[in-house]
């Protein structure tokens, strides 16, 4: 219990650092717009699984998940400057469709009641 309680607050911590690391330090416009929704960190605290969404509906998630990887050594080397942990966990990021799943089936529950009330 005590690992889990570890892990989940090691995960919000690099949550909070990440998404401003992301937005202050990564210059590249495709990334602009990330919201990190989620980090995982494995037990061990090795690797870490970032899930991110966009604010702007990407045109391509796979290049903006590429970018985001490619940065992340750098983003784990500013993280573990910021962070007061031994190891800073490896970081792999995630596109996150969970956001717009939901705004979906909502937008289809709305049309149902519309046609319903007809």
């Amino acid at each position: 219990m005590q690992e889990i309680d570890r892990t989940r607050r090691v995960g919000e911590l690099i949550k909070r650092e990440l998404s401003d690391l992301i937005f202050s330090q990564i210059n590249d416009e495709r990334i602009r717009g990330v919201t990190i929704i989620q980090v995982s960190v494995s037990p061990d605290i090795r690797n870490s699984t970032v899930y991110f969404s966009m604010l702007d509906k990407p045109t391509d998630k796979n290049s903006i998940e590429k970018v985001l990887n490619k940065s992340a050594g750098y983003l784990r080397k500013h993280l573990s400057k910021r962070l007061m942990m031994r190891n800073t966990p490896a970081l792999s990021f995630k596109y996150d469709d969970s956001i717009e799943h939901g705004l979906s089936l909502t937008q289809l529950i709305d049309s149902l009641n519309v046609s319903h009330d007809q």
